[in-house]
């Protein structure tokens, strides 16, 4: 599965809005094989959410929306980039810095 950045205008909405999205958008979810949905960010006060999914493609992240009638303004496939592939744990990352 590949992984994809969403972008979602979501102007004045608050959290009811956001919870009802939420429930739309897990409800169907299991109606498209392999899609899994990782996380989102919330910007409330100008209006735009990013979630990231793994999905078959584009196109299913695209359909998804609309059976969940979210938004679905910009869809980028992504690449992962996670700190601890770089650095095992918090006590080796400390060990890096430099004493002052």
């Amino acid at each position: 599965m590949a992984l994809f950045l969403i972008k979602r205008g979501v102007p004045g909405s608050d959290q009811g809005d956001i919870d009802a999205a939420v429930f739309r958008s897990m409800a169907c979810v299991y109606q498209f094989p392999g899609m899994r949905w990782i996380t989102s960010y919330w910007d409330q006060a100008n209006g735009i959410s990013y979630c990231v999914y793994e999905a078959a493609s584009r196109e299913q992240i695209e359909a998804h929306s609309a059976r969940a009638q979210i938004p679905c303004d910009d869809v980028w496939e992504v690449s992962s980039v996670d700190p601890s592939q770089y650095i095992g744990s918090r006590a080796e990352a400390t060990a890096a810095i430099p004493a002052s």
